[in-house]
């Protein structure tokens, strides 16, 4: 009997179905890992700084360990995309919880901070735009998180949904025209 298939990105950037147990060249296998990790590292980091606010110097060795992991065994893995966003969530959790258990050393840090209207400008507009998607609908606030916050493709978030990419782009300029007129509606006439 044979094994279920897994993902394999090609070398057009497609990502395409292999049966488990055929054989893969070790060059054409390191081509298609190298292609994986340049695909999905900026995102990994992305996802691990912005999300999870892990340090920028530490976030690459948790990307290369989700790597690690995954090379020591892809035939375990049957999607691709979700396994490495988990993957980099549970790292970035495992992370936060070993950072928070070691003792806080304030040598080397600079509590300067930024410029007070630096400072008020970041909240101001945190405020804006925490206010206008509470008032979009969960559908518009869902997709424009997926697709801008966590780098999702349009595919990606139409196949989640049992619908085509088409639908998604139209959804999201239907939902970025929305957030302006919400937008618009705070700020009041000029």
């Amino acid at each position: 009997m044979e094994g279920l298939p897994s993902e394999v990105l090609a070398g057009d950037g497609s990502m395409s179905v292999t049966p488990r147990g055929q054989e893969i060249s070790d060059e054409s296998a390191a081509a298609r890992f190298d292609a994986v990790y340049g695909t999905y590292r900026p995102l990994l980091r992305k996802i691990a700084i912005r999300k999870f606010g892990i340090p920028v110097q530490a976030v690459d060795d948790l990307v290369h360990d989700v790597f690690a992991t995954y090379l020591a065994n892809p035939s375990n893995v049957r999607d691709l995309h979700p396994y490495l966003i988990g993957a980099i969530c549970n790292a970035s959790r495992q992370y936060r919880r070993r950072d928070d258990a070691s003792p806080i050393s304030s040598e080397g840090l600079d509590w300067s901070g930024p410029p007070e209207e630096e400072l008020v400008e970041g909240v101001v507009r945190n405020l804006v735009i925490s206010t206008t998607l509470s008032r979009l609908g969960v559908k518009c606030r869902e997709t424009l998180q997926r697709f801008y916050l966590y780098g999702e493709s349009a595919l990606s978030i139409a196949t989640s949904r049992d619908t085509s990419a088409n639908y998604i782009f139209r959804l999201l300029n239907y939902c970025r025209n929305r957030a302006r007129s919400i937008y618009r509606e705070m700020r009041g006439p000029e």
